[in-house]
């Protein structure tokens, strides 16, 4: 079994990447379609009836290129440009179009769901925070609906699980103007597609791996579909992204203020962060730990300081006790994986099972670092990404769509693998060119 999913793996990373791109369209269709027709929330389903049509026609596409690309009646320049047109029709109509759609829907108040729960849970936060109150309610009762409409009072009286940095999201929404300009996804996307290019401009890394990025960030259902019914864990993954750039960059000051503001949004960028301590290095390729930690805390703990020392109790609530399942309110999030079926089936050993579950993903990563330690940024950017696809199976309240987080970090491993080879090309151009271009400044000569 083991050998022949080895052997399929290793036939699809030898195909070209159109021949990739037409397989990852046909997924994503497959996916499209099956949220358009059994997908219990109205917005996951409308959002699978227009995506699933742009896939389609982006995997047909692809793949007709790709069969007259191996028949060699079709230049390598025409099949590029044909990739990067499919990638932005992609956009267009697997995000663009059904988030606008979404949100004239909800202003309109059109019957069923338009958005997800999170989308009026970080608007109520901004709304709080626009008054000068904490984001956190000391004695929250819900959990949170999909909203149907722009009202306010909509989850008024939900828990928060967020950091502080996430509130600022939703602060449009606390002023005037028209509905659909402040609903909380104009703000969350509109940062992310912003992010995603300024991230992916930087050159170092080739144009297919920074494209590919750009594909499971935004363009594929790993994106499209929250980015279009919630958005919330988008602002988390980009500046990831960014951030990672600017490891791979060797700008570790930079590097940890980019990762630090992530970290003041959602716990799931703090394995990254803390782990890139063990790769981060300057440009002179010297370790940079100090520079790079410094910079994040910068960040992250007067943010995070403010949100726990205005009201303490209610962020332990909040962010800590209702994601775990300790509040007498249980969070929404579900799937059947490991960590969810064990306490939905033992709920009287809901402490213990947690308590468990926890210590043994802990010691499960400490052996991995102790076995396999990371040396370069790419390998920790791997490392994390099976150590992320492990807490989303064990974690108690999880959803599958916690797996975006695992998907991207493979692909980033990937494109910092670019960077380092691009590093290593330059480096060896320079001392095949002789000593002659060490009287320039050192800087000049610097890779990258």
């Amino acid at each position: 079994m083991r050998s022949a999913v080895l052997l399929a793996y290793r036939r699809v990373m030898s195909w070209a990447p159109i021949e990739k791109d037409a397989f990852l369209y046909l997924c994503a269709t497959a996916f499209a379609v099956a949220n358009a027709g059994a997908a219990i929330a109205a917005d996951y389903r409308e959002w699978g009836q227009m995506a699933g049509v742009t896939y389609g026609v982006g995997a047909v596409i692809c793949g007709a290129v790709a069969l007259l690309a191996r028949r060699g009646t079709i230049r390598a320049s025409t099949v590029s440009l044909v990739r990067r047109i499919v990638v932005a029709a992609v956009i267009l109509g697997a995000v663009v179009t059904p988030l606008v759609a979404e949100i004239i829907w909800r202003a309109d108040a059109r019957p069923g769901a338009n958005a997800q729960s999170e989308v009026a849970v970080i608007e109520r936060a901004g709304d709080r925070l626009a008054k000068g109150e904490s984001p956190y309610l000391a004695h929250p009762t819900t959990v949170g609906v999909s909203p149907r409409t722009d009202a306010k009072s909509i989850d008024a009286n939900s828990f928060y699980p967020y950091l502080p940095g996430m509130a600022p999201f939703g602060l449009a929404n606390a002023a005037a103007g028209p509905p659909e300009l402040i609903d909380a996804r104009v703000t969350l996307a509109g940062f992310t597609l912003v992010v995603a290019a300024m991230a992916l401009l930087v050159r170092g890394a080739t144009v297919g791996r920074r494209g590919r990025a750009l594909q499971f960030l935004v363009a594929l259902p790993s994106g499209a579909l929250p980015m279009v019914t919630g958005g919330d864990d988008m602002p988390v993954l980009v500046l990831m992204l960014a951030g990672l750039v600017l490891v791979a960059k060797r700008r570790p000051v930079a590097a940890g203020l980019v990762l630090g503001c992530a970290a003041t949004l959602k716990f799931t960028a703090w394995p990254v962060l803390i782990l890139m301590l063990i790769a981060i290095r300057d440009r002179d390729d010297r370790p940079a730990p100090w520079r790079y930690a410094i910079s994040a805390a910068l960040v992250a703990v007067p943010v995070i300081a403010v949100g726990f020392v205005t009201s303490p109790g209610a962020f332990v609530e909040n962010v800590i006790r209702f994601p775990l399942g300790l509040t007498s309110v249980t969070s929404p999030a579900a799937s059947p994986l490991l960590g969810e079926v064990l306490v939905r089936t033992f709920p009287d050993h809901r402490r213990l099972i947690i308590a468990v579950l926890v210590l043994f993903g802990l010691a499960l990563v400490a052996y991995g670092l102790k076995r396999w330690t990371p040396r370069t940024p790419a390998q920790v950017v791997r490392f994390t990404a099976w150590a992320m696809l492990l807490a989303t199976l064990l974690a108690p309240a999880t959803r599958f769509g916690y797996l975006m987080y695992p998907a991207n970090l493979f692909v980033w491993a990937y494109l910092l693998d670019g960077y380092a080879e691009a590093r290593a090309a330059a480096a060896g151009r320079v001392a095949a060119r002789g000593p002659a271009l060490l009287t320039g400044p050192v800087g000049a000569l610097a890779p990258g």
